[in-house]
């Protein structure tokens, strides 16, 4: 009987061994979420926060991947099926890869996220709410299109320590503008920061002139603001 060739692996260098695969790329994600495919997409993602964390692997390669969704969409490449199949699928993948802080994660300070009203998406809302709670947070997600009024209610009935609002479109600056002017009438006498992002934020003056002091336009930016008003 013949001894066994010794399998010969090639030296890893230890410098790259953090960093993730070649192939985990913005494309390669777009095409698996377009195909309805979660799982490979929670493996790319999952290869991607280990090597850079979270909050940077949602405003880097999720955000591209998904802008490359928008942009075959615009282009005629995809129809609306495969944009509508890749936003579902997308939050599957999410749930899936959802932070899990145990009993722990019960006690942090409360922060409340929401779209203002006329507002449909939600999916920076949901990784805002992971970066959130991955960095200490009690998150409570109210999703997309919030009515001010309702906003407001839940402000004045819980121990609320931030407010996170999100609106795509200068558009929605009127309902912005009531929705802060909800949260702190809401508040009463409480300090009580309001972070808005999403793509109001993009065009200039139009979030401050709806009442807005902090701005964020990313993950990072966002949780880096929610951190030190935590502090302070």
């Amino acid at each position: 009987m013949s001894e066994p060739i010794p399998l010969r692996l090639p030296a890893v260098d230890p410098a790259s061994a953090a960093l993730p695969p070649a192939d985990v790329t913005p494309e390669l994600v777009a095409g698996l979420l377009a195909d309805g495919d979660d799982e490979l997409a929670a493996w790319a993602l999952r290869t991607e926060m280990e090597a850079v964390g979270r909050a940077a692997c949602y405003d880097g390669l999720l955000r591209d991947a998904m802008a490359l969704v928008g942009e075959r969409w615009v282009a005629g490449r995809w129809s609306i099926a495969e944009e509508h199949l890749a936003s579902r699928t997308l939050l599957r993948t999410l749930d899936s890869i959802r932070p899990q802080p145990g009993p722990e994660g019960r006690v942090g300070p409360l922060a409340v996220l929401a779209g203002v009203a006329g507002e449909e998406h939600m999916i920076g809302l949901v990784c805002l709410e992971h970066a959130l709670i991955e960095d200490g947070w009690v998150v409570a997600n109210l999703g997309a299109d919030l009515p001010a009024h309702d906003l407001g209610r839940f402000v004045a009935s819980n121990a609320v320590s931030l407010v996170c609002l999100s609106a795509n479109s200068a558009e929605l600056a009127g309902t912005l503008a009531e929705t802060v002017r909800a949260v702190r009438l809401a508040a009463g006498t409480r300090s009580l920061p309001v972070i808005v992002g999403g793509g109001v934020t993009a065009t200039p003056g139009v979030a401050e002139a709806a009442g807005a002091s902090l701005i964020a336009r990313s993950v990072r930016e966002a949780t880096s603001i929610a951190r030190s008003h935590r502090a302070a």
